[in-house]
């Protein structure tokens, strides 16, 4: 892992990394992120690494640790370690056995607890009254509380292991037999210098937990050296002064060789180096969990981002051409176009508009008519939503005309049916799609206290769907069925439906009456009988 130096400018900013650190330019955008989410106040304190977001500092304190067992792991060594050395160097054993044979089973119990977590995977095939075990695990690393509280036991228990036996070693009188070597060698001072390295070691076991409060190792660090200090300066200095005469014969030796004064020294020094690795540790913690933040952050406004593209998309394309889209690399030469073979196509216009519609300060320049005409089509839209007309896609609006088809999109069984059986549900869709138009309509008249009315053409047959435009798509239809459906309207009548020769003979299979109009002369078709639905 690589840690950025402790400056004023690293504690103020978020993020320091090492020079050598190499990203990509996606990782690189992603962390830039980071740069400008410190600007937005996400800084941390540069004294105590707080976050001055509270919020996001509850967040941090709350986050659940997934390494706790590795740490406990590393205290159990130091423990072991503590242990094994003192085994060595100590004669009285009766103490250091009732010690550790006190303390051992509580640290053996508190590693268990950690590890309980691998027992899940049985979690099915254990009595059900002891199934809450394996969740234990994930109850320290989940809850903030408790996870001080088994971390501060712990090192509380390696830390006194370290020099608890040190207060069994005789020698508390030594300095009364100070003149008497043999005496003095019988009482194997030799063996404090290797309770100072005990109480060095305890002390660098509290940096091995991370994402554990800097001020709790802070606090379990002081009171460690402060009672170390304690021991070995004051209560306990009359050993190490017998061991300087054992040593040097009565003599004086150098500062550096001065047990009382290096135990100072080395608590010191070791001190010092504990809370800069704790300090180190806090940040680096903040530091992944500020990135953690970010990307969850920067992930969840990427789906939001998504979603609102997938609605506009689908608001602009019908859906089984959006979804044909999403989720596809689409080259902008690529086309998509489709052949449907039974597809009902309407054509829906109100020709009293053009005669509505005037530019004077009266309608704000015609704002107001817009606006009105705007009220209609939303609440042709508003139909398309029941689930009667699902098989209905509005294609586009022409002024004051809205063009639908029916029988675009795929069957929803997914099956193939017979032609005539889907132009059979198509043309009954659409038709009773087109009487709701109208029944929508009379209900707008009579809230605006107008009178217009809808003149519809209704055909159908094969048509040619796609999508023209890559920056700007659009989807249309083409084919003869498309122009007969149009030239139904333009040759229409206010307040009815005009339908094809072919058209009207469907209608009928469906329960519906129809009335023969005549013969219609049709721009570009000719001649052509139609009909009249009736909608009584």
């Amino acid at each position: 892992m690589c840690i950025g130096r402790d400056t004023d400018k690293a504690e103020s900013d978020v993020l320091l990394f090492c020079p050598s650190l190499v990203v990509n330019n996606g990782v690189r955008g992603s962390l830039d992120t980071l740069d400008a989410a410190g600007k937005r106040a996400k800084k941390l304190n540069w004294l105590t690494l707080f976050f001055n977001d509270l919020s996001l500092e509850k967040q941090f304190r709350l986050s659940e640790t997934t390494d706790l067992h590795q740490s406990m792991s590393c205290m159990a060594l130091v423990f072991v370690t503590l242990f094994t050395v003192q085994m060595l160097i100590s004669e009285r054993n009766f103490e250091m056995a009732v010690s550790y044979g006190a303390t051992f089973p509580v640290l053996v119990l508190l590693l268990s607890i950690v590890f309980t977590g691998y027992l899940e995977r049985w979690r099915s095939k254990m009595p059900w009254s002891v199934q809450w075990i394996p969740g234990l695990s994930r109850g320290v690393s989940t809850r903030a509380a408790l996870r001080v509280l088994v971390v501060s036991l712990c090192v509380l228990i390696t830390l006194l292991m370290a020099v608890l036996n040190f207060v069994f070693i005789p020698g508390n009188n030594c300095t009364s037999i100070s003149t008497n070597r043999t005496e003095l060698e019988a009482l194997k001072l030799y063996t404090v210098p290797y309770y100072l390295y005990c109480c060095l070691l305890a002390m660098l076991g509290v940096v091995v937990f991370v994402r554990t409060c800097m001020s709790v190792k802070a606090l379990l660090l002081t009171l460690a050296v402060v009672v170390y200090l304690v021991l070995f300066l004051y209560i306990y200095a009359p050993r190490s002064n017998c061991l300087v005469d054992l040593l040097y014969n009565g003599t004086k030796p150098g500062v550096l060789k001065e047990p009382k004064i290096m135990a100072g020294v080395w608590l010191f020094m070791f001190y010092s180096i504990c809370l800069i690795l704790t300090r180190q540790d806090e940040l680096g913690c903040r530091v992944e969990f500020l990135l953690e933040h970010c990307f969850q952050s920067e992930r969840e406004e990427m789906e939001t981002m998504e979603n609102v593209n997938k609605l506009l998309l689908q608001n602009v394309l019908p859906l089984h051409v959006a979804c044909f889209f999403m989720g596809k690399t689409i080259r902008n030469q690529d086309l998509y176009s489709t052949s449907c073979d039974c597809v009902c196509v309407m054509f829906a216009s109100v020709p009293q508009f053009k005669e509505f519609y005037s530019e004077s300060s009266a309608n704000r320049d015609g704002l107001e008519c817009l606006r009105f005409l705007n009220e209609i089509i939303s609440d042709f839209d508003e139909l398309l939503s029941k689930p009667k007309f699902s098989s209905v896609e509005k294609i586009k609006t022409i002024g004051s005309t809205y063009m639908a088809a029916a029988g675009l999109n795929k069957t929803a069984s997914g099956e193939e049916r017979k032609e005539t059986e889907m132009s059979y549900s198509h043309v009954r869709c659409m038709l009773e799609f087109a009487i709701a138009l109208m029944s929508k309509l009379e209900l707008i008249n009579t809230h605006s206290f107008n009178s217009f009315k809808l003149r519809i053409g209704i055909n159908h047959g094969p048509v040619i769907a796609g999508v023209i435009g890559a920056l700007k798509p659009q989807y249309d239809i083409w084919g003869n069925s498309v122009n007969v459906a149009s030239r139904m309207d333009s040759t229409g009548v206010l307040d009815k439906i005009q339908v094809t020769e072919e058209t009207a003979q469907v209608v009928q299979s469906l329960g519906y009456s129809v009335t023969l109009r005549g013969v219609v002369n049709v721009k570009g078709k000719g001649e052509l009988t139609t009909y009249f639905i009736n909608t009584d």
